[in-house]
């Protein structure tokens, strides 16, 4: 079961940046430390941070949600709390804006991801998703990016848990 929602891990990384206002903080720099949080996650066999699928973009991995709700801050600040429809009540959906992530260990989780990358704009963490080897560059090679394919959660944690010197684990074992 995944540890929170892409639209909550949104939320509290801006309530990071709100913290640090020097640091710039736009739509694409959210979706590439949704992307680097997501992915980590993965590599050290934590499972999915979240259930949305990355999507592989022109400027790298999106979450269709979190883009549709923020593309229109463009290059500017993203100021706005995103909001998540949730179906736990019997009288039907509700919609609302997560106070950012619950638990305390997935919350330290994404502000160690924060803090590792929170100097760098949005352009520059696109740029190192473009990397030879990287699961979007790897997507968008095989099948392009007009058609925004889906990259997988096994492709994404194979090529982190790399970086780690360690080795995918076998399914079959």
């Amino acid at each position: 079961m995944p540890a929170t929602t892409a639209i909550a891990a949104a939320n509290q990384f801006l309530k990071f940046a709100q913290a640090e206002p020097q640091f710039a903080f736009d739509q694409m720099k959210l979706q590439k430390l949704l992307f680097y949080t997501h992915a980590w996650h993965l590599a050290y066999d934590r499972g999915p941070l979240f259930e949305n699928d990355f999507e592989a973009w022109p400027w790298g991995p999106v979450i269709r949600d979190v883009y549709m709700q923020t593309k229109d801050a463009g290059r500017n600040r993203v100021c706005n709390y995103l909001t998540e429809v949730r179906w736990d009540r019997p009288g039907g959906p509700i919609s609302g804006a997560p106070d950012g992530v619950d638990d305390p260990e997935t919350r330290e989780f994404l502000k160690s991801v924060w803090d590792t990358m929170k100097a760098y704009t949005g352009i520059q963490l696109s740029n190192s998703t473009h990397a030879p080897g990287e699961p979007w560059t790897l997507v968008a090679q095989a099948l392009g990016t007009s058609g925004k394919p889906m990259i997988s959660n096994t492709l994404i944690r194979d090529v982190f848990k790399a970086k780690l010197g360690a080795q995918p684990a076998n399914p079959t074992a």
